[in-house]
């Protein structure tokens, strides 16, 4: 639907029946509402390696955003995006799969919200320096087209007043 690239890294927002599997070393999914009940509050927020078979591929990064979009919950989930990529990188991760928000089973994110989290995804991309190739997977038609709208706006520098706004959560 989009491919950005920038420098070394390509970023795609896709369906989900459009994944190129073959093609990914890691895959992101939400931690099971059984795992949410065992882990707790406490690991909202949090992100780590599945146990897989060596010669599976590919590998399942589980993380556990927060179950709402409020703003209350908001930093929670920049830091559930910000350590799946981190777990990705320090597990060498060159293609990952990434679920947006909706994918993830949360509900819509507010425009500004999903504005913040395309800045905060791309952000935390540059930091990255194994990943060459991050597919967003979305829910459907509509939130493809709202992120990679946001993806162009803040690619091209359209959003400063986004940047300035969610500065402080980035870094």
């Amino acid at each position: 639907m989009l491919r950005l690239t920038q420098d070394e890294l390509t970023i795609e927002v896709r369906l989900h029946q459009e994944l190129d599997e073959e093609a990914l070393d890691a895959v992101v999914v939400p931690a099971t509402d059984t795992q949410r009940r065992d882990l707790g509050r406490a690991a909202v927020g949090q992100a780590w390696m599945a146990w897989s078979p060596l010669d599976t591929t590919p590998k399942v990064i589980k993380f556990m955003p927060p179950q709402t979009a409020s703003w209350d919950e908001w930093q929670k989930l920049l830091l559930s995006y910000r350590l799946a990529l981190r777990v990705a990188d320090r597990h060498e991760v060159a293609s990952l799969a990434l679920p947006l928000p909706q994918q993830a089973g949360l509900p819509p994110l507010q425009d500004r919200q999903a504005g913040g989290l395309a800045l905060a995804l791309l952000a935390m991309c540059r930091k990255r320096h194994h990943l060459r190739r991050l597919q967003l997977v979305a829910s459907g038609n509509q939130e493809a087209v709202l992120y990679a709208n946001w993806l162009l706006e803040v690619e091209s520098g359209g959003a400063p007043s986004l940047e300035q706004s969610f500065q402080g959560l980035l870094s």
